[in-house]
């Protein structure tokens, strides 16, 4: 389980760290090198990514946005395993504690361990 905890806060602070080296080495450490990317919000274009170089773009666009412009803070609030998938939900906040985002996203691991696909749910 410690392996698995440790791996989940990898993939939170892949989202949340303003190092983009750090970010680089984290992306490569837990999603595998043709990985694909869903997201499908309200109000926004569907976005379909696949590789580490456009997963990257991606990250590093929202962490501009929401961790570095508007200080938002990722925390992880639980995570769960069921054959080679997991859920893992979190919650943006403000300095102050305010949480302003919610939600989860749910990744397929391949046969070593790391992401395939990783699709994202905002609530």
């Amino acid at each position: 389980m410690k392996k698995l905890e440790q791996f989940v806060k990898d993939y939170i602070e892949t989202w949340s760290t303003k190092n983009a080296n750090e970010r680089q080495k984290l992306i490569e450490k837990v999603y595998d090198t043709s990985a694909n990317f869903y997201a499908n919000e309200p109000g926004d274009d569907a976005v379909e990514l696949q590789g580490w170089n456009k997963i990257f773009e991606n990250i590093t666009q929202v962490n501009k946005r929401l961790v570095v412009g508007n200080e938002l803070i990722t925390e992880l609030t639980g995570f769960s395993e069921n054959h080679n998938t997991l859920r893992v939900s979190w919650q943006m906040k403000t300095p102050k504690g305010e949480v302003v985002m919610k939600g989860m996203n749910f990744l397929k691991l391949n046969n070593s361990g790391k992401i395939e696909k990783d699709y994202i749910y905002i609530n």
